[in-house]
This record gives structure tokens, sequence and C-alpha cells, in this order.
């Protein structure tokens, strides 16, 4: 009364090879496998042996050397086929076929998730960010072509939208010096000369021309007078390294894109002959962002925006705050408070007092163009920069990346930058907003070129030799 029937070993075998066959007969790539009789056999087989172990399951041993035989073969014929479907001409073939249809797909314009290499090889991070950006002007281009878009924006070459072009202030024929009142103006791009920083580097020249400045004005320029020393260094002057944040001259234990990267590159903000000039420098970060100053700076403008009904008041300048906050320089930015409300370069706006900002937006309140920095403006609000820069008069939209924030700025007397600039301490260029905005974060283990490497890169093969001061020719 307490015993379970349980079936016998045979009948658990007849069931189970019944099913297994069972499953694969509506699969048509199986339907040929083996020849009619064997299937034939094969099915009689099944009903041989169900029936036996219903009428015994002791007379299940006798004929299981049959049913293994013909597992066996069935088996193997399952073995062949796979084998034959999984050869590389098999392969090809599937191969063959995704490509055509993945063809036929982008002249649909399905839009394809793999892009067309078109054979090049992209060996860096800026090559994959300059074919990126080809390929976007290059839809851009034909989407005006075919009507279904209106020309929004410049869809011409990297070369077009990355480049410098170095502006001489030497006569080639007569070797004179060019009117320096034609060359400074505003948006100009001055690019440090390393013999003027690096020790190693200085030229005996560059000894020679300290040697024969008379000692008030070495006490003018430099409060640190060097008189002939026989060391190389001592053409550095300390005062225009101080100018920049620097303590000593860059070591070449830095390595060349260190060093580079201390090598001041600043863009021309004003220049007058009475007040001097004025710059920022470019490439000389805080470590800060701007969503790290606190908003009690801004409430003073007016543009406190009240707290929403959870109580979160965001920050005044919350379209801007992963943005870098740059050193523009050792000297201190004049307020708005200044009495001096003639100068075009107080600009900033509202309660920010040593705040100022280098964008590409002529709708920001209180700009000043730049005529030489390739659509540049100067200061304004940034508060209500977070309106202009979406102003339906541009032709798109900005965003926080079209805009760079300083504190502080750098200033020379006057006749003192045009004196630095003669003694070969700067070089004079115009540069594309795209070079100048362009990010030297570090992507991955690849970091962008350092700014000033670039820029003398973009000048050309007159410059190439400046360049290898630093990297040398083998690294070319």
């Amino acid at each position: 009364n307490g015993r379970r029937w349980t079936p016998s070993n045979g009948m658990r075998a007849s069931h189970l090879a019944s099913s297994f066959y069972d499953d694969f007969e509506d699969f048509e790539d199986f339907g040929e496998i083996g020849d009619s009789s064997s299937s034939s056999d094969d099915k009689k087989k099944e009903d041989g042996s169900s029936s036996s172990a219903l009428s015994s399951g002791d007379n299940f041993g006798s004929g299981s050397n049959d049913s293994s035989s013909n597992d066996d073969a069935v088996m193997k014929s399952l073995r062949d086929r796979m084998s034959e479907m999984s050869s590389a001409d098999d392969f090809a073939d599937f191969g063959e076929e995704d490509d055509e249809e993945v063809d036929e797909d982008d002249e649909e314009g399905s839009g394809s998730a793999l892009p067309d290499l078109e054979g090049n090889t992209l060996s860096s991070i800026d090559d994959l960010i300059g074919f990126a950006q080809a390929k976007a002007r290059q839809k851009a281009a034909d989407d005006v072509k075919k009507g279904k878009k209106k020309k929004t924006f410049a869809t011409g070459t990297w070369e077009d939208e990355n480049w410098a072009n170095p502006i001489p202030h030497i006569d080639e024929s007569t070797g004179e010096l060019l009117d320096l009142e034609d060359i400074l103006e505003r948006g100009v791009v001055l690019l440090a000369n390393p013999a003027k920083f690096c020790s190693d580097l200085a030229e005996s020249e560059d000894k020679s021309k300290s040697k024969g400045n008379s000692f008030i004005g070495g006490l003018f320029d430099d409060p640190f007078p060097t008189f002939g020393d026989s060391d190389p260094s001592s053409s550095i002057s300390p005062a225009l390294l101080a100018k920049f944040g620097i303590t000593l001259p860059p070591s070449p234990d830095l390595g060349p894109d260190r060093r580079a990267d201390l090598l001041p590159v600043v863009i021309l903000i004003d220049r007058d002959p009475g007040r001097g000039s004025q710059a920022m420098l470019l490439n000389r970060r805080t470590g800060n962002l701007m969503g790290d100053l606190p908003p009690t700076l801004f409430e003073s403008a007016g543009n406190a925006d009240s707290p929403d009904e959870d109580g979160f008041t965001p920050h005044p300048l919350a379209a801007f705050m992963i943005q870098p906050l740059w050193w523009a320089g050792s000297s201190p930015s004049i307020s708005k408070d200044s009495d001096d409300d003639d100068d075009p370069t107080i600009s900033r706006g509202g309660g920010v007092k040593a705040i100022d900002m280098l964008h590409a937006c002529p709708y920001v309140k209180g700009c000043v163009p730049l005529p030489k920095a390739d659509g540049l403006y100067w200061g304004g609000d940034p508060v209500q920069a977070q309106k202009a820069m979406k102003d339906e008069r541009l032709e798109k939209p900005m965003s926080g990346f079209d805009f760079k924030f300083f504190i502080q700025t750098t200033r020379w007397l006057p006749s003192q930058l045009e004196q630095e600039i003669k003694d070969g301490t700067w070089y004079v260029a115009t540069v594309s907003k795209e070079v100048l905005f362009r990010s030297r974060d570090r992507l991955g283990a690849k970091r962008a070129k350092p700014l000033w490497t670039e820029i003398i890169e973009l000048l050309g093969d007159d410059y190439k030799h400046i360049r290898d001061q630093l990297y040398g020719e083998e690294d070319d």
C-alpha cells in the first residue's frame, strides 16, 4: 500500500529517445538527416521499444543495442550537418549577405550605426574628433543642398575652423621693426618665446641686450636686474616670470608638454598709450569651477532667483556651474565701481566685481568686440549671459562651453609690451576660436596638445624650429 510505482529503465529511456527525435520534426533544416529508410526504421524502433516497454520492462535490454546504434547514426548525421554549417565558406557567404544588407540600409537612409571610416586610420583622439566633425559638416552641407535644413552654421573643413596665422612685426626686406600701432589690435594673441622663459634655451644675444639696457630702465622693467652673469639663466627676467605666476624657469626635467603648459599664451584686450596694455592669460587654470563661487557674490546684481516651492534657490550661474575658472594674470582687475567709466575694458555687469568673460555671444550686455579674435567678445554680465546665449537672433543656441571665465588680469605699463616684442619675448598671431576654446583636459590615457604647442604648429614651417627647442626634431 505504501509502495510507489516507478517506470522501468527501459520505459524511461524509450520515452526520452522518442521525445528527443520528436523535437526535430518541425525543423526543415534537419528533415534530410539520414535517408528515408533509416527514418522509417527509427520510427519502427521507437514504436517497438515503446510497446515492449509497456508489455514488459525486462525485454528492453534485448533491443537496447539496436536503439543505441540508431542513436549513434542520427547523432553522426547531426554532427556532419553542423560541421557543414560552420565551414568557412558558409560564414563568408553570411558576411557578404550582411554587408549587402547594411549597404542597402545606408542607401535607403535608415541610418547605419557604424560610420564608414573610408579607409582612414584614426590613431589619436584628435583624429577621431576631426573625423566626427568632418562627417557632421558634410551631413549638414548635404541637408542644405537637399533643402532639408537652412544653413545655420559653417560647414567648412577642419582647417577652416582650426587655424593660426602669424603677424610679422619685422620688415623682412629691411629688417626694421614695423609700426606696432597697426599690429597690436584687440584680439591678437601673444605666444611666449621659450628662450625668454627657459634658462637652458636662453640665447647669448639676450644677455648682450640685457647688458645694453640702462640702469634706470632695468630697475623699471625688472626689480631684480642682472649685470652680465655668465649663467645662462641671467637673461631670464624674474619679473617676467612672476607676471605669469612662474617662480623659476621651467626645467627640462618637467618634460616638453609641461614646459609648454607654463609658457604664456595671452590675448590682448586693450592697448592705450597712456594706460598701457591689458591681456588675459589663456592657459592657466585656478583649479576651481564656477559652481565653487559663493552665490552671495551675485546677490547685489539684483538677479537673485527666488526659492522654488521646495525652498531651493538655484545658483545664479547655473548654466556655467561646470566651467573652469581661469587665472588671467598677476594684476588685479578693476571693478565696475571704478570712477574710470570711459575704460571699455571695465565691462563686467551687476555685482560681479572679480569675474571677467571671454565668449562668442554678441548679445551679452556690456561686452566689447575683439576685432582680431575670430568673432570673440570680452566682458559683460555673466548672469544676463545665460539668457543671451539662447537669444533667437543667434544662428544656433550656445552652451557654457562657449564661455571662458577669468579672475585678475595681465597688465603692462605704457610702451612696456612694445619693448618686450622688440626684444623677441613674444610672437604675435591671430588664432581661431576653436583652437582657443578647445578643452585641454586629459581624455583617457591621451591628453590634448598644450595650447602653446598647437598654435606654434599651426603657424607653419617658419616656426618649426621654435617648437623643436622644446620637443626636439625626433618628436615631429
